[in-house]
């Protein structure tokens, strides 16, 4: 029942409006007709025209007037400017229009969920004025024949006492005024729909009445900002680049690993690529749909050990076959995961050589993967010392058991609240661990005893939950903070600042707005506030799926070459149509996001996978032409500041003609002017000389030509 705007209709009868008081919302339209005399239809009380709303001219001759409502609330009280002293008045009360509602029902929602073909949808509303509530559902497919059928106060996962009884049959269609309690229940997210069979007596199908879905939850797209970049070729020739870190006491070289198992070690200053670190013979054979098809499993983390320089140990996340018994695992005795994310460390001293075989390997940390998406897969060592591991919420969609996915496939490992509001399993959290420590159960890690839940409810391992897919996260190299991209369902990307202890709100939010996981069709988000936990930490930014389809996490720049850079934080997301248009973005100073203008390119015109960062703060876009972890498409480009941009302010304008002049005239003058600054960025024709050459390019630049 979506409400439309209506037109009410008011007559002239004799010296009278007929009917003399409507009550209307905004957007609808009120339409005076008379047959006689000559009226008007003017805004104000008594008899005083208020210059608000409408003042209609005198009229003959079987006139009307039409006035659409605006977008208010209140009385809005006329009369005729002749006849209002014989009481020739009327009042127009203007409502908030009624709160609209979906209901889907299926097997799934039951407590305990049922196997059962039976489904249903429906529609409802609520009178704000009047707490009038109406419905409308229709189903079928049920095993059994029903018994009843009722709304009920409840929550997920919970059955509650009976509110309104209803007729056995379908469809079903009638309306209620609700005590204020029940109202409270419906607008909380608290109102069931529970239809019984004889097949099953507790409820054979059941569904919650939820606000309809926000058709543009964030309208305003993200615009493009001040800074412009230049993205250099450092190398080519990878197949999916996801992360890209320094090791300890090696500044030449950026290491980076490929989802289908390779690690490469990639000199920065040549391009020069070698493998250091070949783990492919772990993985689960990538492609979900086949060779050349979407995957998010592989190896999807690096990370050096704080004393590599002295012990040679690094880390890596794997995607392994279901093949040793696992640490953590949220599945039932006879259920099988799609495969294992396991955290290794590797023995790199004296340095791998690939053709004399694999360095020693040890196993810290193994566990069950539901499904093969949403697995986070980032890891790094903090400014503690300490390793953290992104892991998602398990895989499918929505968070939740018994969603059809592929294949009609029924999912497993979520239970009926989900596993990113959960921290007594791993699932959707970032965890810290001592790599150097003995004390977990397993003995091969250690846990730090300050970590939130350590002595209290909750997995000892766990710094933060309530996440769908932190694919990607860094510290902050100066301030430590942690920043996280978490990849949204189907509405809404997030950037978190993450801190000890917090619930980042996933299921119960995406983003800063409420999500309704729908039965089984496809979850979406409201702006109604739900019967949420307290507590939960809102993003410091986000878009929604007109600007992108999944966030890339990056890092905060703090290198010295870009200065006006500094303090940034660079990410971006994988594709704003899944057709290798991923996006390049930046925080300003009040974290709204903002896009950079890439010159010499209309876009990025790639698949963005990841970010890699320097041992000197540079960062690196890591990026293909197919988003699948096949291929050699696989791109590693630098941000460098842009060509023409003498004076590192992030702009080629006036203010650049000094230093340009000085960089041609007197390189070591501009070197000690300008010691931040890339001398690089005069050779504006790119033929790798700075020169006369570069003046008139130069003047194009500045001139905008």
């Amino acid at each position: 029942m979506p409400a439309v705007a209506a037109e009410h209709v008011v007559d002239q009868v004799g010296l009278t409006f007929v009917p003399d008081e409507i009550t209307v919302t905004p957007g609808d339209t009120v339409r005076w007709v008379w047959s006689t005399g000559i009226h008007t239809v003017t805004s104000g009380t008594p008899c005083t025209p208020d210059g608000l709303y409408f003042d209609a001219d005198l009229a003959l001759a079987f006139p009307e007037f039409v006035w659409t409502v605006p977008d208010m609330l209140g009385d809005v009280p006329y009369y005729c400017i002749p006849h209002c002293a014989f009481g020739m008045t009327g009042v127009i009360h203007v409502a908030a229009p009624p709160l609209e509602f979906v209901i889907t029902v299926d097997g799934d929602q039951v407590v305990p969920a049922v196997d059962t073909a039976g489904s249903g949808s429906g529609t409802a509303t609520l009178d704000e004025s009047t707490n009038l509530f109406s419905w409308e559902i229709e189903f079928s497919g049920l095993e059994g024949t029903e018994t009843a059928a009722h709304f009920h106060n409840a929550v997920a996962c919970q059955n509650g006492g009976v509110e309104i009884a209803l007729a056995t049959g379908s469809p079903k269609t009638g309306s209620q005024v609700l005590t204020p309690d029940q109202a409270a229940d419906l607008l909380a997210g608290r109102l069931y729909l529970n239809i019984h069979s004889t097949m099953y007596a507790g409820g054979e199908i059941r569904g919650q009445v939820m606000p309809a879905p926000l058709g543009n939850p964030i309208p305003d797209p993200i615009s493009v900002g001040d800074l412009k970049i230049r993205l250099e070729t450092v190398a080519t020739g990878l197949t999916s680049p996801l992360w890209g870190t320094a090791a300890p006491g090696d500044a030449d070289n950026l290491y980076v690993t490929d989802q289908d198992g390779i690690l490469w070690a990639i000199e920065t200053s040549s391009g020069t690529k070698s493998v250091f670190l070949d783990v492919s013979a772990w993985l689960v054979t990538l492609g979900i749909f086949g060779a050349d098809s979407f995957d998010e499993r592989g190896l999807l983390g690096v990370a050096f050990h704080p004393d590599y320089e002295t012990n040679g140990l690094l880390y890596t996340y794997t995607s392994e076959p279901d093949s040793g018994s696992a640490d953590f695992t949220t599945l039932d005795e006879g259920e099988f995961p799609d495969h294992q994310a396991v955290i290794a460390e590797w023995t790199t001293l004296p340095a791998p050589d690939p053709a004399a075989g694999i360095p020693a390997r040890r196993e810290l940390l193994r566990m069950d993967e539901p499904q093969f998406n949403h697995d986070g897969g980032a890891i790094s060592f903090g400014p503690d010392g300490m390793l953290y591991i992104a892991l998602g919420d398990g895989g499918g969609a929505d968070d939740r058991d018994g969603q059809g996915f592929i294949g009609g496939e029924k999912l497993i490992g979520h239970g009926c609240e989900g596993n990113g509001a959960d921290n007594t399993n791993v699932l959707g959290t970032i965890l810290r661990i001592d790599v150097d420590g003995t004390d977990s159960d397993n003995g091969e890690y250690g846990i730090p005893v300050d970590n939130p839940f350590v002595g209290v409810d909750g997995v000892d391992e766990i710094f933060a939950y309530g996440f769908r897919n932190p694919y990607r996260f860094s510290f902050d190299s100066m301030t430590g903070d942690l920043y996280v991209g978490d990849v949204g369902q189907n509405d809404i990307e997030e950037i978190d600042i993450v801190t000890s202890g917090g619930n980042y709100g996933w299921r119960h939010m995406e983003g800063s707005f409420y999500f309704v996981f729908n039965g089984n069709e496809s979850g979406y988000v409201t702006d109604m506030p739900l019967d949420v936990p307290g507590g939960l930490t809102a993003p410091i930014a986000e878009y929604d799926h007109d600007d992108g389809i999944a966030v890339v996490g990056g890092f905060v720049y703090r290198g010295s070459a870009y200065p006006a850079l500094e303090g940034r934080y660079v990410f971006g997301d994988f594709a704003q149509t899944f057709s290798n248009d991923g996006r390049l973005f930046y925080l300003d100073a009040d974290d709204e996001i903002r896009e950079f203008e890439i010159l010499g390119q209309d876009a990025l015109g790639l698949s963005l996978l990841g970010f890699g960062q320097g041992a000197d703060g540079t960062i690196y876009v890591l990026a293909n032409e197919t988003g699948v972890p096949f291929g050699d498409t696989g791109v590693v480009l630098r941000i460098a500041s842009p060509a023409g941009d003498m004076n590192c302010d992030g702009a080629v304008d006036f203010f650049d003609i000094d230093a340009f002049v000085m960089a041609l005239t007197d390189p070591d003058g501009y070197a000690a002017t300008f010691p931040d600054c890339d001398i690089n960025n005069a050779d504006i024709n790119g033929d790798g000389s700075v020169d006369f050459f570069d003046i008139d390019a130069f003047v194009a630049l500045v001139t905008g030509g």
